[in-house]
């Protein structure tokens, strides 16, 4: 049976935590931030899903499928994809579609992430018009062998670009809501390791860049990384091991004050340090 990334750092973090959410499949409830990311990535799938249109619209030899209800012309069909594209005011109507609101205790504080995720669309609108773009797919799903091992997944973001230029290439990006990590962290991210062997998978050439983007209010942060082959041979050892251990069944946990704050199972677990 397939592993993904999640179970993978869940296991790293803390084995019965792992064991928790993946053995025994304890119940647990999703928090406000889990609640609020997921509308993000629902808003922005969307969004995805009309540049790929488009891309298909104006190059039909791109090889994307046809998404359209057949019912429009090229023409007619070409104008309304490029016409939601050219506002932010379609993002927004995407992410009030998307909005998540029966995770939060009352209206006040449902209104405020709504509000909150209205800015982060629109800081998102404003990196995303700063470059052309050609989305090659969104919310890609991948299954893959790592070292005897199967590792799936699901990519938010794939992009082609310098299509007219000998640099070009493919780039990843993953949209986070969490607060920005260091370079030396992406440099080292084991997700986006596996992202790389995806696209080396499904498009027959390297990932030539892999982009963690943290969404915010305050606006977009773009970190930028690759990885070359003895990164990616860490990184499937990496997979090995935690995967032998899960195999093992053995899931003693590692309790610390900063993993167990975070913990759903916090409350069940004898040796929570909080």
């Amino acid at each position: 049976m397939a592993i993904s990334y999640s179970q993978l750092r869940l296991y790293k973090l803390c084995p019965r935590q792992y064991e928790y959410a993946s053995i025994k499949k304890l119940p647990r409830g999703i928090n406000v931030y889990e609640s609020f990311g997921s509308s993000v990535h629902n808003a922005l799938k969307r969004w995805g899903e009309l540049e790929v249109e488009a891309t298909r619209i104006r190059n039909p030899e791109s090889g994307i499928r046809n998404l359209g209800n057949g019912q429009l012309g090229m023409f007619e069909e070409k104008q309304e994809v490029d016409s939601r594209l050219s506002s932010v005011d379609c993002l927004l109507d995407l992410w009030h579609q998307s909005f998540i609101i029966n995770t939060y205790e009352n209206r006040v504080e449902a209104d405020f992430h709504r509000k909150r995720g209205e800015e982060v669309m629109r800081k998102f609108y404003e990196w995303w018009s700063a470059s052309s773009r050609e989305v090659v797919a969104v919310e890609k799903s991948f299954k893959i062998d790592v070292s005897g091992v199967e590792v799936s997944g699901r990519i938010d973001r794939i992009e082609r670009f310098g299509i007219r230029n000998p640099e070009s290439g493919i780039r990843v990006v993953d949209f986070k809501t969490s607060p920005p990590k260091t370079q030396e962290q992406v440099d080292s991210d084991l997700q986006l390791s596996i992202y790389a062997m995806a696209v080396q998978e499904l498009y027959g050439e390297p990932c030539s860049e892999l982009i963690l983007l943290f969404l915010n209010e305050e606006g977009v942060e773009e970190v930028v990384t690759q990885r070359n082959e003895g990164q990616l041979k860490d990184a499937a050892k990496q997979i090995q091991m935690l995967s032998e251990g899960i195999g093992s069944g053995e899931f003693r946990p590692t309790p610390s004050a900063g993993v167990c704050k975070r913990c759903p199972y916090k409350g069940v677990c004898d040796v929570a340090a909080v």
